[in-house]
């Protein structure tokens, strides 16, 4: 169930309120996976107004059932010498890195959540991915990381997801990613990608510092 639907003629997702205004006459499409949608629950004093995939039994990744299909799986290739780079870019970084996933979470993510992320991360090799980037790394770790339960400040499970076309193993290769989907049970929101790390330690100092040591 959500809110808010693609109009395809001028690539633009607009509320549903907005939509049952002005553009009664038009077709809403799902803006994650790009099926048609259609109007429920219109003047029901049960439910609220919503947009609903019309395909049945779709796959749409916006939808809770669905988002074990869409986890993203460990990289077929494994580019180890960028995945190394990466991994000791974060150690370099940890607090960067948390404050800006934190902050795609609208500034509810715990700790040892993130902790979390990063062994899941391990886990899924998702360091490993050929073309991932700083830039794309707390979008791709909190996309893995799968559904954020209900706790203490979040008061809904809430998931994250690429688009629909996006999922495959040259996910950063062929695709260039833009965006990721905020998803409850209610909602979708477009989030864009805008993470700077130019001001961030390079991924060399950690093989430096590990030098002192030796």
């Amino acid at each position: 169930m959500s809110f808010k639907a693609l109009n395809i003629c001028d690539s633009i997702v607009y509320t549903i309120d907005y939509w049952e205004r002005n553009l009664t006459n038009v077709t809403p499409y799902c803006p994650v996976c790009g099926e048609v949608t259609e109007i429920r629950a219109a003047g029901s004093t049960v439910m609220k107004t919503h947009f609903f995939h019309s395909t049945q039994g779709t796959n749409c990744p916006s939808i809770i059932e669905n988002h074990s299909k869409y986890a993203l799986l460990t990289p077929t290739t494994l580019d180890t010498t960028n995945g190394n780079q990466l991994i000791n870019w974060t150690k370099i970084n940890i607090w960067h890195l948390y404050s800006k996933c934190k902050k795609i979470l609208k500034n509810r993510l715990q700790f040892k959540e993130f902790s979390a992320m990063l062994e899941k991360a391990k886990e899924n090799k998702i360091w490993y991915y050929k073309g991932l980037n700083t830039n794309t790394l707390p979008y791709v770790l909190i996309v893995n990381f799968g559904i954020f339960p209900k706790i203490e400040g979040r008061s809904e499970e809430v998931w994250y997801i690429f688009d629909k076309k996006m999922y495959g193993d040259n996910l950063f290769l062929q695709k260039k990613i833009t965006h990721i989907w905020r998803v409850t049970k209610l909602d979708i929101e477009r989030i864009e990608l805008d993470y700077d790390t130019s001001d961030t330690g390079k991924h060399y100092a950690w093989i430096n510092f590990q030098s002192f040591y030796k």
